[in-house]
C-alpha cells in the first residue's frame, strides 16, 4: 500500500507538476521579451538567428470600423489627410471591449523597429488564428491574407486558417497594418499571437507547429486504433471502446485546432463546417472521457451525471449542426465549465478508484492524470498563447505505455487463474464423456418411440388431430430427430475417443459420393439464400475410404458451412495432389478467428461464445470429422478469414491396384485396361471405358414402347437391359445424365426413364430436375433405382420429380411389374390429353360457319369465280378444323400457314378493306408445330381485335429466327385487352375464338417445350401474342 502511493506521488510530480512548471517558466520568459507598447516595439537588439522569431503581442494602435490601408497612412504621414482617432488594443486578444461589439470591422497597425546591418532583409509574418477575414500590409506590401475582410456582410468572405507571408524590407522599420473583419462570430479580432521574424526562422516556426500537430495527431490516432481493435477482440470491456473513442475525437479536435491540418487534408472542407467540427469534437471528447471513467470504476459515477452527460452531448450537438456559428459560439463559456466539471468529477473518480486497492488502480491512476493533463495542455495553450503541444504528447505517450502495462498485468492475471481451472478442467472433461456416452446410450430405444409415436399420430393412427395438436406434434417429432442426431454424435464421439471405430476402406468413387451428400443436404438444409456450387476436374481417381464415412465427413462438412452461412455460397471442388486427393469445402459465412482455427476441431468447440449462442449445435461435428479423416489416413485443416467465410480442406489416398484387385467386383478380370495392369491408379472413367467394351449393352428390338436407362455402372446397365429383354420394349441406354438428357432431345417419345440416383457428374435427382422442366409427372414417368433407403433420400427424389422408387439390387418381377405400371399410367394418360385435343381442334363457332356461307352466297351473283376460291378456302379451312381422327401431335409449318390464309382469305371476302394482313415469315425455317397454335392467335386478334374498330386495323404474322429459338409473333392495332380480362386470358378461365383457348395452346406449348405465350397489350393500342420453339427441341424437315 504504502509502495503505491510512493509511486503515485513521484508520477503525479513527474506527469502534472513538471509540464505545469515549465509552462511557468515559459510564460515568464515571454512576459520578459520585448512587449509593443502603444503600437511600437522595438526589436533592434533582438538576434533572430538565435532566438526565432519574435512575438508581437502587446499594444497595438487600433482603429474601430475603419478598414484602413497603407495609402491612408502614407497620406497621413505626408499631411495630406489625417487618420481617424484610434486607441490601443491588447494583442492578442477578443477585441469585444475595444469595439462595443462582436461584430464589425476594424484595423490594426504596429510599426516594428529592425536590427541594422542585416544581410537578409527578407521578413515575414506567421498567424495563428485572427477572426475571421484579414490582409496584412508590411511597408505597403500585402503579404497575406485569409477571407475578404469587409464593411458589410454581403462583400465580407469569412475564412480563418494559419498561414505565413513574406516581402523585403528596405531600412529598419516595418510598417504592419492588419484589416480585420467578423460576421460568423461571437468574438472576433487576433486571439492568438503574430510571430515576426526573418524568412528562416519563419519557416522553421511553421514547420515545427506542423510537425507537433502531426505528431499529437498520431499521439491520438494510435491509441485509438490500439484501444478500438483490443475492444473488438474483448468486446466485454466497455472501457476500452470508450477510450479509444475519446482519442479519436482528441484526433479530430487536433485536425481542427492549431495548424488546423484538416484544412489541408480537405482543401475543399469550408469555414462554416470547420467551426462546426470544432465544436463537436470538444463535446464528444468529454463525453467520452465520462463514459470512460463510469465503465473503468462501476459504481464511481452517478448514473445521474451519466446521463446529464448524454443530455449536454445531445444539446450541444443540436446546436453546433442546427445554429450558425454566430450563435453557437456564445455558448463557449458554458461548454468550458463543463469541460471542467467532467475533470473535477474524473479526480473524484480516480480518488475512488485508489481505496478500492485493486492491483493496477495506481497504474491506471497515472494513466488517467496523463489523460486530464493532455486536456489541460490544450485548455492552456489556447488561452495562455503558449506552445503546448510537444507536452501533450508525451502524456499521450505515457498514457500509451501505462495502459500497455495495465493490460499486460490483467492478462498475467488471467493465464494463471487459466493454469489453475485447467487441472479441475482435465479431470471434469473425463468424467463428462463418459457420462454422456452412458446417457446416449440409454435414450436411444425411448427416443426412436417417441418419434414414431408422434409420427403415427400426426398421420392420423389415433384419429384427425387439430391443427395445434399437428403443429405440436410436428414439433416434437423435429425435436425428436435432431435430439436423435445428437445422440449419435455423441457416440461416435464415444467411440472414436475409445477407438472403437473400424473403418472398412475399399476404392470409392468420390464425385458419386459428393453429388449424392449434395443432394440430400440441399433438401435438409432449407431454403436459405445460398448457392452450392461444385467442381470436379476430369479423370478424378477413385479414393481409398469408408463410403459410409465419408459420406458422413462430406455432410458434416457442408452443414458446418450451411450453419454458419447466412447468404452466399458454399463451393465443393477437388484436386490431384500426388498420391492424395484434396477436396474442399468453401462458404462465405461469418469466418473465424485466426486464434480459433485449432480450436474448432476440439470436443464441444464452436468459433466463439457469442457464435455457440446464435448458431445451435454441440461442437461435435468438426471433432468427428477430424477423427474419421485421421483415420482414413488423411489430413484436415482450414483457412479463414473472420467476416469473409472459411474453406475446410481434407485429403484421401488414391487407391492403389492390389486395394482394387481384393475387393470383391462384378468386373471380369480380362477386361482390365493395360494402364491397369501396370500398376496406374485407377479413375472413374478408367473402369468405365473398361467395361464399356463389353458387347450387347443396348436393345435395339422394337417395341410398342420406349424405355431409356441411365446408369454409370455397366454392370447395372446390363443387368437391366437383360430383364426387360423379355418384354417388347425399345430399350435405350446411357452411362450419363448428360448421354441420357442428348437421348431424350434425339428420342422425344420416350415412355419412362429409369435412372440410378448415384451418378457422377450428374446424380439420379439432378437428372430429374432436368427433364421436369419439359415433362410432368404423367408425361414422363420416372423409376429411380436407389441402393439408401434413408426416408430423407425417398423424400427428396420425390421432390425432385421420381414417380417411384425401388432398391438395389433389383428384383426382375418387381421391376418389370412398377415398369408396366408406369407405362400404363402414361399411356392412359396421353390418349386422355390426345382426345381432349382433337375435340378442341374440331370445334368451331356457329355464327363464323353462318358468316363465311353467306359472304359466299353473296359473292355467286356478282362474282361466281370468287366465290369458287372462297368455297374452295372454307373446305381447306374446314378440312383442317373438323379433323376428329388427327391426333397428330405434330405438323408442317406450311400446314399451319394454309390454314391461317383459308381463314384470313375467308375474313378478308367479308370485312373487305377493313381487314389487313400482313405476313413477315422467314422463309428458311422449316419445322413442325402443334396443330392449331398460330391460327387461333390470327383469329383472336381478328376479332376481338382489329374488328372491335370501326375503321379495322392490320395484323400482322411474324415468323422469325432469333438466336436459338424460333419466334413466332402476332400483333395487331385493334382495341387492346383491359387489364381485368387480361388477368382471366392469363389464368386460363375464358377461352379465345376459333374453339381453341388461349390456354389450351399455353398448355401444349408448356408440354412439348417447356415455354409459354408472352402476351402484352395496351387498350386503346393494340395487342401482341407471341411464343419461342428453342431450335434444340423442335423437328424440322427438308
Amino acid at each position: 500500500m504504502k509502495k503505491n502511493w510512493i509511486v503515485l506521488t513521484l508520477s503525479f510530480i513527474f506527469v502534472v507538476l513538471l509540464p505545469l512548471a515549465w509552462i511557468a517558466q515559459t510564460w515568464i520568459s515571454e512576459r520578459n521579451n520585448p512587449q509593443v507598447t502603444d503600437g511600437h516595439i522595438d526589436l533592434r537588439q533582438w538576434n533572430f538567428s538565435q532566438r526565432g522569431a519574435a512575438t508581437l503581442n502587446g499594444t497595438w494602435d487600433f482603429y474601430p470600423n475603419q478598414l484602413l490601408g497603407p495609402e491612408d497612412f502614407e497620406a497621413s504621414t505626408a499631411g495630406n489627410r489625417p487618420l481617424p482617432a484610434s486607441r490601443h488594443v491588447h494583442v492578442p486578444a477578443k477585441w469585444n471591449t475595444a469595439m462595443g461589439q462582436a461584430q464589425g470591422y476594424a484595423t490594426y497597425h504596429l510599426q516594428v523597429q529592425l536590427p541594422p546591418h542585416q544581410l537578409n532583409n527578407r521578413y515575414g509574418i506567421r498567424t495563428q488564428n485572427i477572426r475571421m477575414s484579414h490582409r496584412i500590409y508590411i511597408n505597403g506590401n500585402l503579404i497575406g491574407g485569409m477571407g475578404t475582410p469587409g464593411e458589410t456582410r454581403s462583400v465580407d468572405i469569412q475564412k480563418n486558417l494559419p498561414y505565413t507571408g513574406f516581402t523585403s524590407i528596405q531600412g529598419d522599420t516595418a510598417d504592419i497594418i492588419i484589416q480585420v473583419s467578423n460576421y460568423s462570430y461571437a468574438s472576433g479580432g487576433i486571439i492568438a499571437s503574430v510571430l515576426f521574424g526573418d524568412e528562416r526562422c519563419i519557416l522553421a516556426n511553421q514547420q515545427k507547429g506542423w510537425v507537433k500537430d502531426m505528431m499529437t495527431l498520431l499521439g491520438f490516432i494510435l491509441p485509438a486504433m490500439f484501444f478500438l481493435l483490443l475492444f473488438r477482440l474483448r468486446r466485454n470491456e466497455q472501457e476500452l471502446k470508450f477510450l479509444g473513442l475519446f482519442s479519436l475525437s482528441g484526433a479530430v479536435y487536433t485536425l481542427t485546432h492549431g495548424e488546423k491540418l484538416l484544412a489541408m487534408f480537405i482543401p475543399l472542407l469550408t469555414h462554416d463546417v470547420m467551426l462546426r467540427i470544432q465544436l463537436l469534437s470538444g463535446a464528444f471528447s468529454y463525453y467520452f472521457l465520462l463514459r470512460y471513467l463510469a465503465a473503468l470504476v462501476p459504481g464511481a459515477v452517478h448514473g445521474w451525471f451519466v446521463r446529464l452527460g448524454m443530455f449536454l452531448l445531445i444539446a450541444q450537438t443540436l446546436v453546433g449542426i442546427l445554429l450558425p456559428p454566430a450563435l453557437f459560439s456564445t455558448f463557449e463559456l458554458p461548454m468550458l465549465l463543463i469541460s471542467f466539471t467532467v475533470m473535477i468529477y474524473a479526480i473524484r473518480t480516480m480518488v475512488l478508484w485508489a481505496r478500492k486497492q485493486t492491483n493496477d488502480s495506481h497504474f491506471a491512476l497515472v494513466g488517467m492524470m496523463s489523460i486530464i493533463m493532455v486536456v489541460v495542455l490544450h485548455t492552456i495553450g489556447a488561452f495562455v498563447s503558449l506552445d503546448t503541444a510537444f507536452l501533450a504528447l508525451l502524456e499521450l505517450l505515457l498514457f500509451v505505455l501505462i495502459q500497455l502495462v495495465v493490460t499486460v498485468i490483467r492478462f498475467a492475471q488471467s493465464f494463471r487463474e487459466v493454469e489453475a481451472l485447467s487441472e479441475r478442467l482435465l479431470v471434469i472433461d473425463s468424467l463428462k464423456d463418459e457420462f454422456m456416452a452412458n446417457t446416449s446410450h440409454e435414450l436411444r430405444t425411448p427416443l426412436h418411440g417417441i418419434i414414431n409415436i408422434a409420427e403415427s399420430m400426426l398421420e392420423g393412427s389415433t384419429g384427425a388431430v387439430t391443427p395445434k395438436q399437428a403443429r405440436n406434434l410436428s414439433m416434437i417429432t423435429a425435436t425428436g430427430k435432431r435430439l436423435s442426431l445428437l445422440v449419435n454424435d455423441i457416440l461416435d464421439f464415444s467411440k472414436l475417443k475409445n477407438s472403437e471405430i473400424e473403418l472398412k476402406r475399399v476404392p470409392v468413387d468420390l464425385e458419386s459420393v459428393a453429388r449424392t451428400v449434395v443432394e440430400v443436404s440441399g433438401f435438409t438444409f432449407g431454403d436459405k439464400p445460398i448457392v452450392l456450387h461444385q467442381h470436379w476436374p476430369d479423370a478424378l481417381p477413385l479414393v481409398e475410404a469408408d463410403e459410409d464415412r465419408l459420406r458422413q465427413i462430406l455432410y458434416n462438412l457442408l452443414g458446418n458451412a450451411y450453419k454458419f452461412t447466412e447468404q452466399g455460397e458454399i463451393r465443393l471442388y477437388a484436386a490431384v495432389e500426388g498420391d492424395k486427393v484434396k477436396i474442399s469445402v468453401a462458404d462465405t459465412g461469418v469466418g473465424i478467428a485466426p486464434d480459433r482455427l485449432e480450436d474448432i476441431f476440439q470436443s464441444y468447440e464452436q468459433t466463439n461464445g457469442t457464435l455457440e449462442r446464435t448458431y445451435e449445435g454441440t461442437g461435435l461435428g468438426l471433432s468427428i470429422t477430424k477423427k474419421l479423416v485421421e483415420l482414413s489416413e488423411g489430413e484436415i485443416w482450414v483457412d479463414s478469414e473472420p467476416g469473409a467465410g472459411s474453406t475446410f480442406h481434407f485429403t484421401l489416398p488414391v487407391v492403389k491396384l492390389p486395394l482394387l484387385q481384393e475387393e470383391k467386383s462384378p468386373v471380369p478380370a480380362r477386361y482390365l485396361p493395360a494402364q491397369l495392369k501396370n500398376g496406374a491408379s485407377p479413375t472413374s472413367m478408367d473402369v468405365m471405358d473398361m467395361l464399356d467394351a463389353n458387347p450387347s449393352q443396348e436393345q435395339t428390338q422394337e417395341g410398342e414402347h420406349t424405355i431409356l436407362i441411365v446408369d454409370d455402372d455397366p454392370v447395372n446397365r446390363h443387368v437391366l437391359l437383360s430383364l426387360l429383354s423379355t418384354e417388347r420394349y425399345r430399350v435405350l441406354a446411357a452411362d450419363s445424365g448428360f448421354k441420357a438428357l442428348q437421348l431424350y432431345e434425339q428420342h422425344p417419345s420416350i415412355d419412362l426413364v429409369i435412372t440410378d440416383w448415384m451418378m457422377p457428374k450428374m446424380s439420379g435427382p439432378e437428372l430429374c430436375r432436368k427433364l421436369r422442366e419439359h415433362r410432368s409427372l404423367s408425361e414422363l414417368p420416372i423409376l429411380m433405382l436407389t441402393a439408401r433407403g434413408l426416408p430423407e433420400d425417398i423424400r427428396h427424389g420425390f421432390q425432385a420429380g421420381a414417380n417411384d422408387f425401388l432398391s438395389k439390387p433389383v428384383d426382375a418381377g418387381e421391376l418389370r411389374a412398377r415398369v408396366r405400371t408406369l407405362i400404363a399410367m402414361r399411356s392412359s394418360v396421353q390418349d386422355a390429353i390426345r382426345t381432349e385435343m382433337a375435340f378442341l381442334q374440331a370445334q368451331i363457332k356457329p355464327h363464323f360457319l353462318y358468316n363465311a356461307l353467306n359472304v359466299i352466297i353473296a359473292t355467286c351473283a356478282v362474282n361466281p369465280d370468287k366465290a369458287t376460291d372462297l368455297l374452295i378456302e372454307l373446305s381447306h379451312y374446314l378440312r383442317g378444323s373438323f379433323d376428329f381422327q388427327n391426333r397428330e401431335q405434330l405438323v408442317p409449318l406450311y400446314k399451319e400457314l394454309e390454314l391461317v390464309q383459308s381463314y384470313v382469305h375467308l375474313e378478308q371476302a367479308r370485312f373487305e378493306d377493313r381487314l389487313v394482313v400482313k405476313y413477315d415469315v422467314q422463309p428458311d425455317i422449316r419445322l413442325f408445330l402443334p396443330p392449331l397454335t398460330i391460327q387461333p392467335l390470327v383469329e383472336n386478334a381478328i376479332r376481338h381485335g382489329v374488328m372491335e374498330r370501326a375503321a379495322g386495323g392490320t395484323v400482322r404474322l411474324h415468323i422469325f429466327q432469333e438466336s436459338d429459338d424460333v419466334i413466332i409473333r402476332v400483333q395487331d392495332d385493334g382495341v387492346g385487352i383491359p387489364p381485368e380480362r387480361m388477368a382471366q386470358v392469363k389464368s386460363g378461365r375464358t377461352e379465345g375464338p376459333g374453339g381453341v383457348g388461349l390456354h389450351n395452346i399455353n398448355r401444349r406449348l408448356m408440354s412439348l417445350y417447356g415455354t409459354a405465350l408472352e402476351i402484352q397489350s395496351h387498350v386503346g393500342s393494340g395487342t401482341q401474342i407471341q411464343f419461342r420453339l428453342p431450335l434444340k427441341q423442335v423437328h424440322h424437315f427438308a
